[in-house]
């Protein structure tokens, strides 16, 4: 059985007519034309669907039945064309999102609750990454688009001319005590108060670069933290120092990760600052990915990383 959609309309308009003439002139075919297409659609059958008299044309029975299914078939097709128009222009699919705790920022945040309102039907699954994280998770397509966060800037982390990025912003670090800390109630500090402190630090095997760049930070304010303490996210480092296990050198955004028993505390003197940014594969032809970056593109403040390495 081998028959158009065409054939379908062309069945579909005369049944609805039950004449040849109407039926041409409201599909703006030719009548000898649209007489060919039913003859082939029987053919095609094996089924005569008209019943074609000299004075007046009408539905067999065969032809009173398939009109029901001609008419569900001719819907099915236009949702179809509808879905594949919308799955073209970014409206539907599905887009996964990697993100560090520490991109969580309220850009970050906006960024995706104003796609989620553009592209409501858009199937959005997010997933947390490791900190070190940058272009992994997207060569490994375990994600689609991945926040990420680095400590400096992004030209010194080799991203490869597979994966395309644009910088979010940049903050700096400040310092998360316990809330009953002796220098709680400073409005900023020098980094040599903490000298005599333990440290909360991220694990070096999550991202060796992150953590040796804090630990020089200390270095050239005069003092190695000792002992330090290896936490797997920033809110375990964010549970250690409300604990009054150790304090911890987070980014200021880290204050929505948690705000209870911390006081977040400026730095006086300068530190490298953490640099947040969303990455993805530069050749995915995803239309909902592509929707996203038009969206992301719009968003004040952000530009495209620089690739000098």
């Amino acid at each position: 059985m081998n028959f158009e959609l065409r054939q379908l309309e062309a069945f579909v308009a005369v049944a609805e007519e039950l004449h040849f003439g109407r039926a041409a002139a409201r599909l703006h075919v030719a009548q000898p034309a649209l007489s060919q297409q039913i003859l082939r659609l029987e053919a095609a059958l094996g089924a005569d669907l008209l019943v074609r008299q000299r004075r007046r044309t009408a539905l067999s029975e065969a032809g009173r039945l398939f009109l029901v299914e001609a008419r569900r078939t001719l819907d099915q097709a236009r949702v179809a064309r509808t879905v594949a128009e919308r799955a073209q222009r970014g409206e539907l699919g599905r887009l996964r999102i990697g993100y560090t705790p520490t991109a969580s920022s309220q850009q970050f945040l906006h960024i995706l609750g104003g796609f989620q309102r553009d592209a409501p039907e858009v199937d959005l699954s997010l997933a947390e990454l490791p900190i070190g994280a940058i272009a992994e998770p997207l060569r490994g397509d375990a994600v689609d688009v991945a926040f990420v966060v680095t400590l400096g800037e992004f030209d010194c982390v080799w991203l490869g001319d597979d994966v395309a990025l644009r910088q979010l912003s940049r903050e700096a670090f400040v310092a998360a005590l316990p809330a009953d800390h002796r220098l709680a109630g400073k409005p900023e500090i020098d980094l040599a108060d903490l000298a005599a402190e333990s440290f909360a630090f991220l694990a070096r095997d999550l991202c060796p670069h992150w953590y040796d760049m804090v630990l020089e930070v200390c270095r050239q304010a005069g003092f190695t933290p000792r002992p330090v303490h290896e936490a797997g996210s920033v809110g375990t480092q964010l549970t250690l120092a409300a604990a009054g296990v150790g304090v911890a050198l987070v980014q200021e955004s880290a204050r929505l990760l948690r705000a209870d028993g911390i006081a977040y505390l400026p730095i006086r003197q300068p530190v490298p600052q953490v640099t947040s940014g969303v990455a993805w594969r530069a050749d995915d032809p995803s239309p909902v990915l592509r929707r996203f970056r038009a969206a992301l593109a719009t968003e004040p403040g952000t530009r495209k990383a620089p690739r000098s390495c």
